[in-house]
């Protein structure tokens, strides 16, 4: 009872220096500004302007929660713990009988409401005004973009404060988390890919397209018809009607890519197997934690 009691005060004390600062509040008027222009203007491309339904909303929003989310995350985390070290404040934390187990943990939950706070109130705000307007169809394609985008945010923060554990100063915090970021979104899915046109050449363009598909305006209009198919309980002429194919396995070693094919219309998705979906998720955040309360115990404060 005692150690739960530390972390949450520990989780407090994080999420309301954050609410004093204004961070909270700025994250939830960009987050809520953000889903409400890509609705508006989520079909621009084609000459439409207005809001629009999940569906629609659902595939304009993709691109953003894929590489914003992690971004928030990443910047959330980066400076938990090695701001107190620059601060020279860690130690007095330390020296007060805190285990640095429960610090972390409590850094970690106080950085998670941080980012899960606006996320909530940016789609919870954003939905009900789509609903109202439009109505509620496709509304579970919505629900499972914001929930799976709220757990891709609440991993990063954990790999933002593993990132955190490594650094004596904030400036080199931020350089680490920028290179993280584009480890994950741009440089994995390259290599990746790389690897497979070398080595599986028949089924590399079916794989391209899963893993790159929804960052091309061309497979964002594909994503369009196949979730208006689904819509009307049909399926689009472009999309297949067979068996879905299986998930690449590589997809399964970044959070980004499983939670991208996660968010596919169904007829261009691969399966995700359940388990092991899940258990690619705790390996990373556990990874994180680990890492960072093995970083901390070695740490001459």
């Amino acid at each position: 009872m005692k150690d739960m009691t530390t972390i949450l005060v520990i989780a407090r004390r994080e999420f309301s220096d954050r609410l004093r600062s204004g961070w909270v509040f700025a994250c939830v008027v960009v987050w809520l500004g953000a889903i409400t222009l890509t609705s508006l203007f989520g079909l621009v491309q084609i000459g439409r302007v207005g809001l629009l339904g999940y569906e629609r909303t659902v595939v304009s929003l993709l691109n953003l929660v894929q590489y914003l989310v992690p971004l928030l995350g990443l910047l959330i985390g980066h400076d938990l713990i090695a701001g107190e070290r620059e601060d020279r404040t860690l130690a007095l934390v330390v020296a007060a009988g805190v285990r640095r187990v429960h610090l972390v943990v409590g850094k970690y939950l106080g950085g998670a409401l941080t980012l899960g706070l606006p996320l909530v109130l940016g789609f919870a705000i954003a939905g009900v005004v789509i609903g109202l307007s439009t109505g509620v169809r496709a509304l579970g394609a919505f629900l499972q973009l914001a929930a799976s985008g709220l757990g891709l945010g609440l991993l990063f923060v954990g790999v933002g404060l593993s990132i955190s554990s490594w650094c004596r100063a904030r400036v080199q915090a931020v350089v680490l988390t920028l290179l993280s970021w584009c480890l994950v979104v741009f440089v994995f899915d390259l290599v990746a890919l790389g690897l497979v046109v070398a080595t599986h050449a028949d089924h590399a363009h079916q794989e391209i397209q899963t893993a790159t598909g929804a960052t091309h305006v061309n497979a964002m209009a594909r994503m369009h018809a196949a979730f208006a198919g689904e819509a009307r309980g049909g399926v689009p002429p472009s999309a297949p009607r067979a068996t879905a194919p299986s998930l690449p396995c590589w997809l399964l070693l970044n959070p980004l890519d499983l939670f991208r094919v996660l968010n596919l219309p169904r007829a261009l998705a691969p399966v995700v197997p359940v388990l092991p979906a899940v258990g690619s998720v705790v390996l990373w955040l556990g990874a994180a934690l680990g890492t960072s309360v093995w970083r901390l115990r070695r740490i001459d404060l």
